[in-house]
């Protein structure tokens, strides 16, 4: 993790953004209002503000507001959200919540995003705040991506080494789905490279993924649709062996 001097220069960095519509100034008398510590790199954004706001439409709420709004939403819609779930902006009818994961328990946590008509499908999409706001601001990158994005920037370029290495790294819970569709594309790669060994196990890893996406009644059909999407992937790579194997799974 970097350390707070680059916490702070990256703050500034984003400050600095022409897409920063509106910024606060910062209160040094805004206390962080829940018991567990504050992140260095938030910390470090309070410093220089009390919330800001890109034209872009992300909005990130004061270190003040934190608990209030958090607290409303809980509330207002009945969610069983641990407690270390913290709302800390809005993006139009997204809504960004910071997952502090203090027990570890779900591959730890990071920036989330929500739909304000769903809030319980989350979509993990970067580890800090900061980092979060600065590619948003087009103003700096992710300097320690989460394995969901990582795994989609390798998959757009092609890395099948890449990709292989963020699959390999704990996803946030329910993102079984886009997890499936990544090893399929893994699996493409691979036998791009005419690894029909890596293949299969890619393709094994995305049914695999599937089946967990689903309740326990509906695991058996999602194994045949997964393995026929396999199929259809190794047919259009060629794979023609490899397509009747999968099809033959399938069955």
């Amino acid at each position: 993790m970097a350390n707070d001097g680059s916490h702070a220069e990256r703050a500034t960095l984003l400050l600095g953004s022409p897409r920063v519509k509106l910024a606060r100034p910062a209160r040094p008398d805004a206390v962080w209002p829940f018991p567990h510590p504050e992140p260095p790199d938030l910390a470090a954004l309070y410093a220089v503000c009390d919330g800001l706001e890109l034209a872009t439409g992300e909005h990130v709420f004061g270190r003040g507001e934190l608990a209030d709004v958090t607290a409303w939403l809980v509330l207002e819609k009945g969610l069983s959200w641990p407690p270390d779930l913290i709302i800390v902006g809005e993006r139009r009818d997204i809504v960004i919540v910071l997952d502090l994961d203090a027990g570890g328990a779900r591959a730890g946590g990071g920036v989330l995003e929500v739909g304000a008509d769903d809030l319980g499908s989350f979509e993990r999409m970067a580890s800090r705040v900061l980092d979060y706001m600065l590619v948003r601001a087009g103003a700096g990158e992710d300097l320690n991506p989460p394995p969901e994005i990582e795994a989609r920037i390798a998959s757009r370029a092609g890395d099948r080494s890449a990709l292989e290495r963020a699959l390999s790294r704990a996803m946030y819970p329910g993102s079984d789905r886009a997890l499936a569709a990544l090893c399929l594309e893994l699996g493409a790669l691979h036998l791009a490279a005419s690894d029909r060994e890596r293949a299969i196990r890619a393709f094994e890893q995305s049914v695999e993924a599937r089946q967990r996406a689903v309740g326990r009644g509906g695991r058996e059909a999602e194994r045949v649709a997964a393995w026929r999407a396999a199929a259809y992937v190794a047919r259009s790579r060629g794979a023609e062996a490899l397509a009747v194997e999968c099809e033959g799974r399938a069955r």
